[in-house]
């Protein structure tokens, strides 16, 4: 469905967060009154602030009238599993995203898309300073903070990066002609309701049709695995077309295209992220991008905020703010990126129901042993899971874990053990607790607890949830 489209018809938008707003603008800019829709109507309106005063209604879903409608615009917080889209597709309504509209918009534009459950906002950030460096005319936008709304009524570009969530992707129609997949591991259950209903969500941005260019992280067994089929598939990062080897030389096609040796955002995982970027320039261009473009995009690139970011030294130790690690794969990747040094890990949030062995393992192989602190409000998953673990890889005792009710004392108890030259990790394996204010405002509780500057991402962060 198009825009155009969607104006001609009975439309209502449900969830008036940062996108859903911007949704009701453009719809309003066209001359078309929304229902609007939210779970807190009261917060929601005044969010919409003068948009309020032009005659719409917020109202709760309980409220809505479903066979008065043709169509629900949902926003990526609100799950397509709700029961109230669920009897509002058994009336016929038809329910879309504004990232499903933007595709049909654009279908004729030249895109990279970028999913995956971890990795996707680097490897957007970095394809879209390659392309740029390149001289291509490149917006980079979707969940990495700037809606597709924002592109409507500009001039089209040369080329569009768009980072996908699984709450974007879920309702696609359209397959962009280039996408890239990072990883794949079980992630957001709560919202999707299972695993195979979350891959299947997450995949659909690929297997929407018709196929496209396929860039896949082969350092990822279940992203490989689940797009053996496709027709146009190519691999990257530790195998592939695009692959680093362990001296960090980046090459294609087996000839070296760039040291990544000063690419300051740390681990194997993100030199596996920019493998993908210089993929998704590859595939969109039909060409390698050039040695100058990057070698100049890794030397820019600072690494993004809450994620596996160095907040600095104090005291001899080194700070990493990962907030947006939400999740135990991605926290797994992450202990992996300081190796030969003393690592505390500040750990927990909000309980998913994410089997947490990936992250259990990855902490009983490290050497040297690491010490952990879990957060509240559920500490109780991690805890038993770490401590029915064998040890450490040397097979020594188990690991040491302490709990903390805040991250103020977390960070104060993870100083306390960790010696002068080592690192304390903040990479919650975990989503933020409800009323927690999202990543962000982790990100700058904790830099405050550790004395140090925080560096903040797009405003829009501000009260983002940790969607993938």
């Amino acid at each position: 469905m198009t825009l155009d489209e969607l104006c001609s018809r009975r439309v209502a938008v449900w969830g008036l967060g940062q996108e859903g707003t911007d949704v009701v603008r453009l719809l309003a800019g066209r001359g078309v009154e929304p229902l609007c829709i939210d779970d807190h109507p009261a917060e929601a309106a005044a969010r919409l602030g003068d948009a309020a005063d032009a005659g719409r209604r917020v109202v709760g879903p309980e409220s809505v009238a479903w066979g008065d409608l043709d169509v629900v615009v949902r926003s990526p917080g609100v799950s397509r599993y709700r029961p109230e889209l669920e009897t509002a597709r058994s009336v016929g309504v038809s329910v879309t995203t504004a990232m499903a509209v933007w595709f049909e918009d654009f279908a004729d534009a030249r895109v990279v898309a970028v999913t995956g459950t971890k990795g996707k906002s680097t490897t957007a950030a970095l394809a879209a300073s390659i392309l740029r460096r390149d001289g291509l005319a490149t917006e980079l936008i979707g969940n990495i903070g700037v809606p597709v709304t924002e592109t409507y009524g500009r001039p089209v570009v040369d080329a569009y990066v768009v980072e996908v969530s699984s709450y974007q992707a879920a309702d696609v129609t359209v397959t962009p002609g280039v996408c890239v997949l990072t990883s794949l591991a079980p992630d957001h259950l709560d919202w999707h309701g299972s695993k195979e209903a979350y891959y299947r969500d997450k995949l659909r941005l690929i297997e929407a049709g018709p196929p496209g260019a396929l860039g896949v992280n082969a350092g990822s067994d279940e992203a490989v695995r689940r797009t053996a089929g496709h027709p146009a598939r190519t691999l990257f990062g530790p195998e592939g077309r695009v692959r680093a080897g362990p001296d960090r030389v980046v090459t294609v096609d087996g000839t070296p295209l760039a040291d990544a040796s000063g690419l300051r955002a740390p681990g194997r995982h993100n030199l596996w992220n920019l493998c993908g970027a210089i993929t998704g320039a590859m595939l969109l261009n039909g060409r390698a991008p050039s040695a100058e473009a990057v070698g100049s995009a890794i030397d820019s690139f600072e690494g993004l905020p809450s994620r596996c970011h160095s907040l600095g030294d104090l005291d001899g130790r080194t700070f990493v703010d990962d907030a947006l690690a939400s999740n135990p794969f991605a926290t797994a990747a992450s202990i992996e990126a300081f190796p030969g040094r003393e690592l505390t890990v500040i750990l927990g949030g909000a309980d998913r129901g994410v089997d947490p062995t990936v992250l259990v393992e990855a902490l009983g192989a490290r050497m040297p042993a690491p010490r952990v602190v879990v957060l509240a409000p559920d500490p109780a998953h991690l805890v038993d899971a770490i401590a029915a673990s064998p040890g450490s890889a040397a097979g020594s005792a188990p690991l040491v874990v302490a709990t903390a009710p805040d991250l103020a004392g977390a960070v104060a108890a993870a100083v306390a053990v960790t010696p002068a030259g080592g690192v304390v990790l903040f990479s919650p394996g975990a989503p933020t607790p409800r009323g927690g204010g999202g990543f962000g405002e982790r990100s700058r509780q904790f830099a405050a607890a550790a004395g140090l500057a925080h560096r903040p991402g797009d405003q829009r962060d501000a009260g983002r949830r940790d969607v993938d």
